[in-house]
C-alpha cells in the first residue's frame, strides 16, 4: 500500500507541532514549508526552507495529497478585538495572504484535501478585523478547488506555545474563562477555549476519513472520543 504524502505549513507553532506529532507517529511521509529548520530527526520528514513570500521559486517537490496549513499572527490578546492601524498590512499579509497562496502552491503540487486553522467566530462581513480577514481566508479557500475542505474553528488555544515566554495576560484570561465555562452554553458554548492537541488530532481524522466535502470543526467536534 502506498503512503499518502502531507504537506505541513506552520510545523513550528501550538497545532502545526501537534499535527506534525501525530503523523510522524503514524509513520506517514511528511513534507515541511518552514521560515527556519526545525531540526527534527525522522526518515518520514523532508524539509524545505522556503521564502513564503516567493513561493513560486520552489522546485523539486513531489506530489502530495493533504496539506495542512497552521499560520498566523501571534496577538496580543487585546489585538483579537482591536488592532491597531500601523499593525493591519502585516497582520492581513500573513494571515490572509500567505495561507492563501501556501494554499494554492499546495494545489499545483497535487494536493486535493486541505486542513487549516482559522477562528470561532470567522466572518466575512465582521466589523473585526481578525474575524473578518479568517471569514474572508475561509470564502476563498473554498474557492481553489480542492475536493476537501477541512476548516478548524477553535476558541482560545490551551497548550504550551513552543519559544514563547510566560504572557500573565495568557494566564488570567484562561483563569476566567476557565470560571466561566460552565456559563457558556448554547450558542456560545463554541467560544469556549480547546486544547490543541484535540484540535491538531480531529484536523488530522477529518482530513484521513476519506470523505470529501467541506467540514467546519467546532468545540464539540474537538471533543469527540
Amino acid at each position: 500500500m502506498i503512503k499518502k504524502r502531507s504537506l505541513l505549513i506552520g510545523a513550528s507553532g501550538l497545532i502545526g507541532g501537534k499535527i506534525l506529532k501525530i503523523l510522524n507517529a503514524q509513520n506517514e511521509n511528511i513534507i515541511l514549508f518552514s521560515r527556519h529548520s526545525i531540526n527534527l530527526e525522522s526518515n518520514n520528514i523532508k524539509e524545505y526552507l522556503v521564502d513564503f513570500n516567493n513561493l513560486e521559486k520552489i522546485k523539486d517537490v513531489p506530489q502530495i495529497d493533504h496539506v495542512y496549513i497552521s499560520l498566523g499572527t501571534r496577538l496580543e490578546v487585546s489585538e483579537l478585538l482591536y488592532i491597531k492601524k500601523k499593525d493591519r498590512k502585516e497582520f492581513s499579509r500573513v494571515d490572509l495572504d500567505l495561507v492563501l497562496n501556501s494554499a494554492k502552491k499546495a494545489f499545483s503540487l497535487g494536493a486535493r484535501s486541505i486542513a487549516i486553522v482559522s477562528a470561532i467566530g470567522a466572518n466575512s462581513l465582521s466589523k473585526n478585523l481578525y474575524l473578518k480577514t479568517k471569514g474572508i481566508l475561509e470564502e476563498e479557500i473554498k474557492k481553489i478547488g480542492y475536493e476537501k475542505v477541512v476548516i478548524a474553528q477553535p476558541g482560545h488555544l490551551l497548550g504550551a506555545r513552543p519559544e514563547e515566554k510566560l504572557r500573565i495576560e495568557i494566564t488570567i484570561m484562561e483563569f476566567i474563562t476557565k470560571i466561566l465555562e460552565p456559563l457558556m452554553i448554547g450558542p456560545i458554548k463554541p467560544f469556549r477555549s480547546i486544547e490543541a492537541t484535540n484540535v491538531a488530532d480531529t484536523m488530522v481524522r477529518s482530513i484521513q476519513d476519506g470523505v470529501n466535502g467541506v467540514f467546519t470543526l467546532r468545540f464539540d467536534d474537538f471533543n469527540k472520543d
